[in-house]
């Protein structure tokens, strides 16, 4: 397991290998009254979970410290609306998405990567779901073909295949057409298919 690298606040730096399994409600609202070591208590339980989500979106270790510190700040300034009903890491996770996002819309990558479809022209591939297409005993084959193919169709298909999203949201949060979020998902789902093939095929 990843250790919580060392986070500054307020000044102060923190350093500590010591992981958190959990955070009371007493840390949470100490974290609201924006207490610095109870800020870092919450930072060393939940580093982890916002790095493994991070990493899968940037399959870069520089990139995901960055997106994940800034989700980090977004969350603690936000902390006071979290309405405790709802699970903690899911309203974590909404906002790391968003700031993957918004980080991703402003890179270069982006601009060159953007491209437009009609729906006439989509690859139609079957609808199955991530964890139906390929098993999770080649969930390592999977990250590591998601690594070579081009950012915004990798964002595409962890948005709409493992988080959840519709192509109707992904479109809105990327400003891109509907058909076009769906052409990456297809494209994503087709290399894919196409490279779990080629390793069953010389793996027996």
């Amino acid at each position: 397991m990843r250790s919580p690298p060392p986070l500054r606040l307020g000044g102060l730096l923190f350093i500590s290998t010591e992981f958190v399994k959990e955070v009371t409600p007493e840390i949470l609202k100490k974290c609201i009254k924006r207490n610095r070591k109870a800020q870092y208590t919450f930072y060393k339980c939940y580093f982890p979970y916002l790095y493994a989500i991070g990493f899968r979106y940037t399959y870069s270790k520089e990139q995901t410290m960055e997106v994940v510190n800034l989700g980090f700040a977004k969350i603690m300034l936000n902390l006071k609306k979290y309405d405790q009903k709802q699970e903690i890491k899911t309203w974590m996770k909404t906002i790391l998405v968003n700031v993957i996002i918004d980080e991703f819309r402003k890179s270069k990558s982006y601009n060159e990567n953007i491209q437009i479809f009609d729906s006439e022209n989509l690859i139609t591939l079957h609808q199955s779901s991530y964890t139906e297409t390929i098993g999770d005993n080649l969930s390592e084959l999977v990250q590591k073909k998601l690594g070579q193919i081009s950012p915004i169709t990798r964002k595409v298909f962890n948005l709409y295949a493992i988080d959840g999203y519709k192509h109707k949201e992904i479109a809105e949060m990327l400003k891109i057409s509907e058909g076009t979020s769906f052409w990456h998902y297809s494209t994503a789902k087709k290399e894919l298919r196409e490279y779990l093939g080629s390793e069953m095929k010389y793996s027996v």
